[in-house]
């Protein structure tokens, strides 16, 4: 008889590891994994907050004047009306006077961004503002107006410059040395 017990005690034993603690145990090895891998995530977002607040601590201390030199850079809108003045400006210090402005128009939405169907710069974190204009100067003024371009808060990049001779100087005589001046520039703006 007690060989029959110890053997059913055994049966059983085994049945049960097998049915119910077994499933069991693999249930709560998965739950581990679980709990590490939420562990892991909760060290990774202590991690971005503190990053976060470092890097909103020294946004903070950035003085306002310096942050009003950054929006200048790179805006946040296009802005062609300001860049426009902007530009006119520059060439007015150097008597030098803006004609035939024209930019690309393309179709914008009504927060005022441009949509572009299949334009691969559309996925780009900034946007790009194209436009060409005309000036007429002597060749001197015109490389300091371009130096003032240069030196310009705000990013615009010269892409092409194309020139010819103008008819006559102002007396009609004598070397020409007043040229018409054909820029195309674009400028950029955080989307």
């Amino acid at each position: 008889m007690k060989l029959i017990s110890s053997i059913s005690f055994l049966i059983i034993t085994i049945v049960l590891f097998f049915a119910v603690i077994n499933p069991i145990y693999g249930d709560i090895q998965q739950l581990r994994t679980g709990v590490d891998s939420y562990n892991l995530a909760l060290n990774n977002s202590t991690d971005l907050q503190k990053t976060r607040d470092s890097l909103v601590d020294i946004y903070k201390n950035i003085k306002q004047e310096d942050k009003d030199k950054l929006e200048h850079l790179l805006p946040s809108t296009i802005g062609n009306i300001e860049l426009i003045l902007e530009i006119e400006k520059i060439a007015n210090l150097h008597g030098m006077p803006i004609s035939d402005m024209r930019f690309e128009t393309k179709q914008m939405d009504s927060s005022g961004t441009v949509v572009t169907a299949n334009d691969p710069s559309s996925n780009l974190p900034y946007g790009i503002f194209p436009m060409q204009f005309t000036t007429t100067g002597n060749y001197d003024t015109f490389i300091a107006f371009l130096k003032d371009l240069e030196h310009n808060l705000r990013i615009i990049d010269v892409k092409s410059i194309s020139f010819n001779s103008t008819s006559q100087t102002a007396g009609g005589t004598g070397p020409n040395d007043i040229y018409n001046y054909s820029l195309k520039v674009q400028t950029y703006w955080l989307k």
